[in-house]
């Protein structure tokens, strides 16, 4: 399973999409919804991250594109059905055949097959579509990875904090451990109060008040200042952390009772 992980991220993850929008509402859940979180900081809000559950209330008076790799997810369905009269529907996902797919005005199909651990490749690739979709110029940098320490607290800022968010996700999905995350200027009201003798991992973006020294907390910084970088920070830095421990499983494939309830609310 990591050296998938690895070949993962050594693929070839670019996807150019033909259309470009000025902008838009994204939706999707999991980390879809993090990549949506991620273009929304790149774009200062011209591509505006939703909810496909509560989004099914709003009115909807822009393009909307679902992220969805799976094309399965029931709130995803039934957000398309809903506003499929009202606006055009963009729908990003590796499954054609998908009930989802077929409702799009306009199928951006990323080629993707399913891994024991999925989330790395094709979120690269959802999150690729999407800076393509809004314009906006791909970056791949690496940066050397650290083991990634036990409970995180994730900060970003602007298109980072979506990796924050995803890289939280990670942790709970192969860990099944704790992880917070926020966005930086958010952790020093509040959340540093919780960071005592914590680690706290800056998913770097080059603003000065990510320059933070404190003695009563470990701080760690993945010296990028891109989303495609800090992202692949984050994955290499997990597969580090699997390697220590020798960790070659997913937590969520191991807890049936939990991914069964998992599965009956998304699908």
């Amino acid at each position: 399973m990591i050296r998938e992980l690895l070949e993962e991220i050594q693929s070839n993850f670019v996807i150019e999409t033909p259309h470009k929008l000025n902008k838009a509402y994204v939706a999707g859940a999991g980390d879809s919804f993090a990549a949506a979180l991620a273009i929304e900081g790149r774009t200062r809000g011209r591509f505006r991250a939703v909810d496909p559950y509560e989004a099914q209330s709003y009115e909807i008076d822009l393009p909307l594109i679902i992220v969805s790799v799976s094309g399965r997810t029931r709130a995803n369905i039934e957000l398309a059905k809903r506003h499929k009269t009202k606006t055009k529907i963009y729908v990003i996902t590796s499954n054609k055949e998908s009930e989802l797919a077929k409702l799009a005005d306009e199928l951006i199909l990323i080629p993707y097959r399913y891994r024991p651990v999925p989330g790395t490749l094709s979120f690269l690739m959802s999150l690729s579509a999407l800076y393509s979709l809004a314009g906006e110029e791909i970056k791949i940098e690496y940066r050397e990875p650290i083991v990634m320490p036990k409970e995180p607290i994730f900060i970003g800022l602007g298109e980072n904090f979506g990796i924050a968010y995803y890289a939280a996700l990670k942790m709970y999905e192969i860990f099944g451990e704790r992880a917070l995350y926020e966005r930086l200027e958010l952790f020093f009201h509040a959340p540093i109060f919780i960071s005592r003798n914590r680690d706290i991992v800056i998913l770097s973006s080059g603003d000065p008040r990510e320059d933070i020294n404190i003695n009563f907390a470990r701080i760690h910084r993945s010296g990028c200042r891109e989303a495609f970088c800090n992202t692949i920070w984050v994955i290499r830095s997990i597969i580090n952390r699997m390697v220590s421990e020798n960790w070659d499983k997913a937590f969520y494939q191991e807890s049936g009772d939990i991914l069964d309830f998992s599965s009956r609310m998304i699908y």
